[in-house]
């Protein structure tokens, strides 16, 4: 997931952050409360959507992103920049949904905005 949603290794940090939140908010509309079922859960993140696999060609791609994640699990919730945040979109692309609404932004970075929902 990590790899999938963007290349950039900061915004692969910000976006690892986002799934830890998730899964520590243990919602089932998010996938649970597992690493693994928040980033698999279907319609939640565009990279998975109508797929069950990526297959990635770039060199060092699994070292970089397991890094980010496990920087991201062992860090300190108090030193998470998004907030807390538990949902992002890129408003250049889709502008702001009507979701977006009732959520408070917290972070931007480059094109994504996050957000800590209600």
């Amino acid at each position: 997931m990590t790899f999938g949603s963007n290349k950039k290794p900061s915004s692969t940090h910000f976006l690892s952050l986002l799934i830890k939140n998730r899964a520590n908010e243990n919602r089932d509309y998010w996938g649970g409360g597992s690493i693994k079922g928040v980033c698999l859960k279907p319609g939640q993140f565009e990279c998975w959507n109508g797929r069950s696999d990526i297959e990635i060609k770039e060199p060092g791609a699994y070292d970089k992103c397991s890094k980010v994640a496990n920087r991201v699990y062992d860090a300190d919730p108090r030193d998470d920049p998004t907030r807390g945040a538990d949902h992002y979109n890129n408003p250049d692309k889709e502008g702001y949904p009507a979701w977006t609404k009732n959520c408070t932004k917290t972070f931007k970075i480059g094109n994504h905005q996050f957000y800590k929902g209600p």
